[in-house]
């Protein structure tokens, strides 16, 4: 007959062994302290036989499988079987990087981080868009006011000066960057072509 104990405190499976006679009755089987013939559940992953109250009942049991603290990410293990993850403050998911908080039974990553890398992803787009139309109108200022530039060059800065207008617009929007929507840049030849239109109009003669 074989014969399983467990922990006189814990209930804990402990090991199993053959049962020995009773030396004073040949019909009867020695039943050590601590030990009992029924036998032991079927288990499942992560279970560990406990005998309680007369019978055995399957507790967690998560011993030697790599885990993480639910409040910085870093590995640890439960060194005790009857304990979940969840009762030891861990997860068997480990933290895909700093930016990320354990809420709710999962890893999410902070909102406040969100924000700021959605921040410098506009700002990047605004600095990018902003650096190519200054290229377009550098030098120019002074020789549009000087009324040195021609109708099409003169139309091309105005057209690109308003754009980056438009473009400094758009940071001031109230739901800026979350609801960004750049302008268009301006359509180089329908700006020369309407420029080139309307060079030789003459004014309007009004008698005198």
């Amino acid at each position: 007959m074989q014969l399983h104990k467990y922990d006189s405190q814990t209930g804990q499976y402990t090991g199993s062994t053959l049962a020995e006679p009773d030396p004073c009755n040949e019909d009867r089987w020695l039943l050590p302290a601590f030990s009992t013939a029924t036998p032991l559940p079927d288990r499942t992953r992560y279970t560990w036989p406990f005998h309680v109250d007369g019978a055995w009942e399957l507790r967690p049991d998560y011993r030697g499988i790599m885990l993480y603290r639910q409040d910085d990410g870093s590995t640890a293990e439960i060194l005790l079987a009857g304990i979940t993850p969840e009762q030891a403050g861990l997860t068997s998911s480990p933290r895909p990087s700093d930016e990320y908080h354990f809420i709710e039974g999962e890893w999410v990553i902070n909102p406040r981080v969100l924000l700021e890398r959605e921040q410098e992803t506009a700002m990047a787009e605004f600095d990018q868009r902003m650096a190519r139309a200054r290229k377009k109108t550098a030098g120019k200022a002074d020789a549009l006011a000087a009324g040195l530039l021609d109708p099409v060059p003169a139309a091309l800065f105005k057209a690109w000066a308003a754009y980056q207008m438009a473009l400094v617009t758009v940071l001031d929007q109230e739901f800026f960057p979350a609801s960004r929507v750049w302008p268009e840049e301006p359509d180089e030849d329908a700006v020369a072509t309407k420029a080139k239109g309307t060079e030789g109009e003459q004014p309007a003669q009004y008698p005198l």
